[in-house]
C-alpha cells in the first residue's frame, strides 16, 4: 500500500511540469480539443464525443479514480507530445500575502504576540482565502489556548479533550507496619466550556482548586478502606510481600489496587491454573494450553494450541478480590467452540472428498485417513480448516484420486502378468522334471542318499541351507572325485570345468540347467524368515530331477507344491538308522560324560555353561554369531577327541555330522526374534538327531540339565509333529522386481518390496513375504542416488541390522556408492592373541559378519569392492583370534547394565542390584499405548 501511495506521489508531481505548476483538474482545461480527442483514443475510451466540457470531465473522473495504470499513460501521453500547457495567471509573490495579513490585523486590537502567531498562522495560506472572519477565529481560538495553559500551570494539571482535568495527586498508603506514598493520576468531571471560555483564571483557579481537594480526600478515604479490606496473612492468591511490592510498584493509575504486575500474574497463573503466560502487551495477556481433539476414525488426537487473550487490567480486580478465576471456564468455553466449528468443517470438507472419490469405493476409514493426511500439516496451531486449505486439500485428494486410478489400472495389469507364480520361472518349466521327496527323521540316511544320486548326474547343484554345509558338500563331491565349485554369499571357489556346484539355496541360479538338484533341509520353507528361498527353489530350480530332503512334517506341503506345478512325485521314506533313547532323570552338570553336547538357545548361556564346564572338562563351543570357518574348527576338535564336551546352541540342528552319543537340553524356551517361547516338537525331535550318529555310536541318548527342562523336552519328543501349513511364503527376484518397477512407475525400492508383500496375490498355496532386514535395508538404500539393480544387491546383502558396526559399514558403502569411488576394507587397528572379555569377543563376532558383508558384495560388485583379498587375509585372523578366545576359560559374564560379574550360573544378563532398579523405574513411568510401535524383528542371514 505504501508503495503505491509513493508512486501516485511522483505521478501528481509530473503532471504539474507539464501544467505550469498546476494540479490535473486545473491544467487540463488548457488542453485544446485536438489533443484531448487524441488523449481520449490512447486511453481506449473514445466514444464519439467532440464536446471538450464532456471530454474534460471525463478525464477528471478517470484521473480522481486513481488508477496507476491510467495515470501513467496519461503522463506518457503528455510526456510524448511534449508540450507545455503553462499557467496564465502569474504567481503571487510572498511579500504580497504578508502585506494582506498586516491590512486584516489592522483592525484588530492585538498583542504584539499575537501578531506574531497570527502571521504564522496564515503565511502559507492563499492570499484569496485570508478573511477577516478566519482571523477573529483564529485570534479566538489563540486567546483560548493562552487561558487553558496558564490555568494548566496554575492548577498543576492537564486539560483533557473533554474538558476534564488530569492532575498528579499524592496517597498516603498504610498498611501493616509499612508507611508510603504513591502518585496517582486523578481526573476530575467534564468542566463547563462556556465558564472555560469567559470567566477570568482568577475566578476559576480556586474553584478547581477546591474540586481538586474534594477529589484528592475521596481517593485517600478510598484507598485507606481497599488496604483495611486486603486480606494480608491467607490471601486466595498473593502473599504478604507480593501485596506489598505491588502496591509500591504500580504504576500511576486512576485504581485504588492497580494492575499487577507481569512477574506477579506469571507466579498466580501458573502456581492456581498450571498455565503458563507466554505473551504480554501492554494490556492484552496471551496464555496457550495444549489441547486434544479426537478425531472421526482417527485413534491418535489431534494436538492443538489454545490461545486465550485475558484482560490484564480485569485479571489483577479478580486476584486482589480473591474471585474465581474466569480463566477455566473461558478455555472450556472457547476450546468448545473451536473444537466444534472444527468439526463441521472437517465434516464438509469429507463430505467433497466423499463425493469426489465415489468411483475408489473407499471406505470411510479410509477416507478419513486420506483427508487426515492431507489436511493435518495445514493445521499448524489452531484446528480451523480455512477456505484456502480447503482448496490446497481438494486439489491434493483429485490429484490422488486420479493417480489412485492409475494405480489400480496398472496393479491389475500386473496382477495378470504374475499371478501364477510358476510362470516367472521359465526355463524350469520348459523342463520335463521328475520330483523326488526323500523324508524321515534325523540320521536316516536320507541326504547320503541324494548326494549319491548327485555324483551319478552329469551336472548337478547341491542347496544347502548353511554356507558350512554348503562347504562340506563341496568337499564331498571333491573328495569323490565330482569336478566341483563352491558358490556362496560371500566365498566362490570356481572351477572352469566344474560340473557340479554346491552353494547356499540363496544363492541357485535360475538360469543355469543342470540334470540333478538336491535340495536339503526343505521343512526350512516353513521359515519365517527364509522360507521363501526353498520355495522358490523347489518351484524354480530349472534341472530334470529335484530330489528334495526333509522331516516327514513337510510330506503334506511338498505333495500341495507337486501338485500346483503338475508335475510327478516320487516320495521315498527313510527310517532312522540308530535308536534315541530319552534318559529317564536329570543329568548334574558335575556328572556330564565324554562326547555329550549341551544344548542352550543363546551365546550368553552357551559361553556361561563353557566357563562352568571348562572347569572340568575339555570343552568346545558352537553357537550362530561365529563364523562358519569357526564352528567347523570347534566342530572339528570335538570330532577327533581334543575336547570331551560340546555346548552349542540350535546352530547344530541341520547337517552337522558329529560324534555325540548323549544330548542334554539346558532350557526349554527359546527367543524366535519376536518372542520367548517353549520349543517346539519339531525342534526337539531335529535337534534331538543330532545324537547317537550312525557309524559314530550304536545309541543316541536325549535328556536335560534339570528335572523340569527333562519333563518338557520328554513331552515334545514324544509329541505328534504337526504337518507344515500352508501358504507358503514366496520372494520376487530382480526380475519380478523391475516388472513391478515398470509397470507401477516406482522407483522406491521400498515401495516395490511393500507392494510385492501386500498386494500380490497368487494362484497356488503361496503368499508374498520378505525379510524384515530386507526392508529396513531398502529404506536406508533409497535415500541414495543410486540404480535399481544396485538397490536391490544391496537390499538383499546378509546384513545383521542388529549389529551398530555391520549397519556403519553398510552406510558407508551406500555412500561410496552413491558417489562412484573405490571402497577399502577398513581392518581393527589391534588384535592381541585372545579376547580378554565376552565384549571383545562379540566384536570380534561383528567384524567377522562386516567382512562376510564385505565380500559378499566385492563378488557383486567387485569393481568398487577392491579390497577383497585383504578381507579374506583378516577374516583368517580374526577367526584364529576367535578360537584362541573360545579356548580360553577366563570369561566372566557381567551385568550389561552396570559391568560387575555374575555369578556362573547366572540365569539372566544383568544383576539384582540393577534387575530392582529397573522394576523400580518402571513403576514410576507410563506403560506404552498401544499406538507405539513394537521394537522390530532382527534378522541376520540372506544367502
Amino acid at each position: 500500500m505504501a508503495k503505491k501511495k509513493k508512486k501516485m506521489i511522483k505521478l501528481n508531481q509530473s503532471i504539474r511540469h507539464f501544467f505550469g505548476d498546476e494540479g490535473f483538474d486545473e491544467g487540463i482545461e488548457r488542453v485544446s480539443t485536438e489533443s484531448l480527442i487524441a488523449l481520449a483514443h490512447t486511453l481506449g475510451i473514445f466514444n464519439g464525443t467532440t464536446d471538450k466540457a464532456a471530454l474534460i470531465k471525463n478525464f477528471r473522473r478517470l484521473w480522481s479514480e486513481g488508477e496507476t495504470d491510467n495515470r501513467e499513460m496519461i503522463v506518457a501521453f503528455f510526456k510524448n507530445e511534449g508540450k507545455i500547457y503553462p499557467n496564465p495567471k502569474p504567481k503571487e509573490k510572498p511579500h504580497e500575502r504578508e502585506d494582506k495579513i498586516d491590512e486584516l490585523l489592522e483592525a484588530f486590537e492585538i498583542t504584539e504576540a499575537e501578531r506574531r502567531d497570527l502571521h504564522a498562522s496564515f503565511i502559507d495560506i492563499r492570499t484569496r482565502k485570508i478573511t477577516p472572519e478566519k482571523i477573529a477565529s483564529k485570534l479566538e481560538h489563540i486567546r483560548y489556548t493562552k487561558k487553558r495553559e496558564s490555568l494548566e500551570k496554575a492548577l498543576e494539571g492537564k486539560f483533557n479533550y473533554d474538558d476534564t482535568m488530569e492532575y498528579y495527586a499524592p496517597i498516603t498508603y498504610r498498611i501493616d507496619s509499612e508507611t508510603f506514598t504513591k502518585i496517582h493520576v486523578l481526573k476530575t468531571a467534564p468542566l463547563n466550556e462556556k465558564r472555560l471560555h469567559e470567566e477570568s483564571v482568577e475566578t476559576l483557579v480556586p474553584e478547581i482548586t477546591e474540586l481538586k481537594s474534594a477529589l484528592t480526600t475521596l481517593k485517600q478515604e478510598q484507598t485507606d478502606l481497599f488496604l483495611s479490606s486486603i486480606n494480608l496473612t491467607n490471601h486466595r492468591y498473593l502473599t504478604k510481600e507480593q501485596i506489598i511490592s505491588a502496591l509500591k510498584s504500580a504504576p500511576p493509575s486512576t485504581q485504588t489496587y492497580g494492575t499487577l504486575n507481569i512477574t506477579i500474574l506469571r507466579d498466580v497463573l501458573a502456581h492456581h491454573l498450571h498455565t503458563p503466560l507466554i505473551s504480554v502487551g501492554t494490556d492484552d495477556l496471551i496464555i496457550e494450553i495444549e489441547k486434544q481433539l479426537l478425531l472421526p476414525h482417527r485413534n491418535i488426537p489431534l494436538e492443538y494450541t489454545l490461545s486465550l487473550h485475558l484482560d490484564a487490567q480485569e485479571l489483577s480486580r479478580q486476584i486482589w478480590n480473591e474471585e474465581e478465576l474466569t480463566i477455566t471456564t473461558m478455555v472450556e468455553e472457547q476450546s468448545t467452540h473451536e473444537e466444534r466449528a472444527f468439526l463441521v468443517e472437517l465434516e464438509h470438507l469429507v463430505h467433497e472428498c466423499r463425493e469426489r472419490s465415489k468411483l475408489l469405493e473407499m471406505s470411510e476409514e479410509l477416507l478419513y485417513g486420506v483427508v487426515y493426511e492431507l489436511l493435518l500439516p495445514y493445521l499448524t496451531l489452531t484446528p480451523h480448516i480455512s477456505s484456502k486449505t480447503t482448496r490446497r486439500v481438494l486439489f491434493a485428494f483429485d490429484q490422488r484420486n486420479a493417480n489412485e486410478l492409475l494405480k489400480r489400472q496398472r496393479q491389475a495389469l500386473l496382477a495378470r502378468t504374475v499371478r501364477d507364480f510358476k510362470n516367472l520361472f521359465p526355463l524350469a518349466r520348459s523342463l520335463r522334471r521328475r520330483l523326488i521327496f526323500h523324508t524321515g527323521p534325523t540320521n536316516s540316511g536320507k541326504t547320503y542318499t541324494a548326494f549319491q544320486q548327485l555324483k551319478k548326474a552329469g551336472t548337478g547343484y547341491y542347496l544347502a541351507p548353511l554356507r558350512l554345509l554348503a562347504l562340506e558338500g563341496y568337499e564331498t563331491l571333491r573328495d569323490d572325485g565330482v569336478s566341483a565349485s563352491l558358490i556362496t554369499g560371500e566365498e566362490q571357489l570356481l572351477d572352469e570345468d566344474a560340473t557340479h556346484i554346491s552353494s547356499t539355496i540363496e544363492m541357485l541360479s535360475f538360469e543355469v540347467e543342470v540334470d540333478c538338484c538336491v535340495i536339503d533341509e526343505v521343512q526350512m520353507i516353513d521359515d519365517r524368515d527364509r522360507g521363501w528361498a526353498w520355495a522358490n527353489a523347489i518351484i524354480g530350480a530349472p534341472a530334470k530331477t529335484v530330489i528334495m530332503t526333509g522331516s516327514p512334517n513337510a510330506r503334506e506341503a511338498i505333495i500341495a507344491l507337486a501338485e500346483y506345478l503338475g508335475e510327478p512325485l516320487e516320495i521315498v521314506e527313510f527310517e532312522r538308522k540308530n535308536p534315541l533313547e530319552l534318559l529317564k532323570s536329570p543329568t548334574s552338570i558335575d556328572a556330564i560324560e565324554p562326547k555329550t553336547a549341551v544344548i542352550a538357545f543363546t551365546r550368553s548361556n552357551a559361553l556361561r555353561l563353557k566357563q562352568q564346564l571348562s572347569k572340568t572338562y575339555r570343552t568346545s563351543v558352537i553357537y550362530g554369531n561365529l563364523s562358519p570357518e569357526v564352528r567347523r574348527e570347534e566342530a572339528r576338535r570335538f570330532r577327533e577327541g581334543e575336547t570331551d564336551i560340546l555346548v552349542a546352541t540350535d546352530a547344530i540342528s541341520m547337517g552337522l555330522n558329529l560324534p555325540i552319543k548323549t544330548l542334554l537340553f539346558s532350557k526349554a524356551d527359546k527367543f524366535d526374534g519376536q518372542n520367548q517361547r517353549n520349543l517346539t516338537a519339531t525342534e526337539v525331535r531335529q535337534i534331538s538327531g543330532r545324537a547317537g550318529r550312525y557309524g559314530l555310536s550304536e545309541k543316541g541318548y536325549v535328556g536335560a540339565l534339570t528335572g523340569d527342562v527333562l519333563k518338557t523336552v520328554t513331552n515334545l519328543f514324544t509329541k505328534q509333529i504337526e504337518p507344515i501349513a500352508l501358504p507358503f511364503n514366496v520372494m520376487a527376484n530382480f526380475d519380478h522386481i523391475m516388472l513391478v518397477s515398470t509397470i507401477l512407475e516406482e522407483k522406491s525400492l521400498s515401495n516395490i518390496v511393500d507392494f510385492f508383500v501386500e498386494n500380490m496375490k497368487f494362484e497356488g498355496p503361496f503368499r508374498a513375504a520378505n525379510l524384515e532386514s530386507m526392508q529396513e535395508a531398502s529404506a536406508i538404500v533409497d535415500h541414495y542416488d543410486l540404480d535399481m539393480r544396485t538397490k536391490y544387491t544391496l537390499a538383499t546383502a546378509p546384513l545383521s541390522t542388529s549389529s551398530p558396526l555391520v549397519m556403519a559399514a553398510f552406510e558407508r558403502y551406500v555412500r561410496a556408492l552413491e558417489q562412484k569411488k573405490p571402497i577399502a576394507y577398513i581392518p581393527p587397528q589391534r588384535l592381541g592373541n585372545y579376547a580378554l572379555s565376552m565384549e571383545e569377543l562379540q566384536e570380534a563376532e561383528d567384524r567377522i559378519k562386516e567382512i562376510s558383508l564385505y565380500l559378499w558384495l566385492s563378488y557383486r560388485m567387485g569393481e568398487y569392492f577392491v579390497d577383497a583379498e585383504k578381507a579374506r587375509a583378516f577374516r583368517g585372523e580374526l577367526n584364529r583370534f576367535i578360537e584362541n578366545s573360545l579356548q580360553q576359560s577366563h570369561f566372566v559374564p557381567r551385568c550389561k547394565t552396570c559391568g560387575k560379574p555374575l555369578a556362573p550360573n547366572a540365569e539372566f544378563a544383568i544383576c539384582q542390584s540393577c534387575f530392582h532398579n529397573l522394576n523400580r523405574a518402571k513403576a514410576h513411568t507410563t506403560a506404552p499405548t498401544k499406538f507405539q510401535p513394537k521394537e522390530k524383528r532382527r534378522s541376520t542371514y540372506r544367502g
